[in-house]
């Protein structure tokens, strides 16, 4: 093998999505369609996304609560401000593998992807302890989340 090959294999193996990776936290990128929650505006039925994992359902275990990361926000959509207050920016220097710009965290919706669709994925590692804490802060504060959605993956309110 050579050394194109092996630092291939590495890769591979390092963003392999394992079931003990799966933790909060976790920056995961995975397709995700329309029948995941996604809204495409562009006709297409599917998108790669890149996620972090925020928490697990109480009553289904293999069902975990993402929020998705957004390079950009549509300029043109009429956002509310609660809405926006809860988009927290994940800075493309502290994340250099997965993310090519500063981007956004949308804390301002939850989404339930089931276990298989993320093993599917690719794994890049997990936020530092401050962003998650800031991350956290805004889901337990946002009023853009039902105290249900919230609860069902362990968000606790202050």
């Amino acid at each position: 093998m050579n050394l194109k090959e092996l630092q291939e294999q590495y890769l591979l193996e390092k963003r392999q999505v394992t079931i003990e990776k799966l933790k909060v936290g976790a920056l995961v990128r995975t397709t995700l369609s329309t029948d995941d929650g996604l809204n495409l505006t562009d006709g297409r039925k599917e998108k790669p996304k890149k996620l972090v994992i925020v928490g697990f359902d109480k009553d289904k275990s293999t069902i975990y609560g993402s929020v998705l990361v957004n390079s950009k926000m549509n300029p043109k959509a009429g956002y509310s401000d609660e809405y926006l207050a809860a988009q927290f920016l994940l800075t493309q220097m502290k994340y250099p593998d997965f993310l090519r710009y500063d981007s956004y965290a949308d804390c301002g919706v939850i989404f339930a992807i089931p276990v298989e669709k993320l093993l599917s994925g690719e794994y890049f590692g997990e936020l530092t302890e401050d962003d998650l804490r800031m991350v956290f802060d805004i889901l337990e504060t946002t009023e853009t989340l039902t105290t249900k959605e919230k609860k069902r993956f362990g968000i606790k309110r202050r």
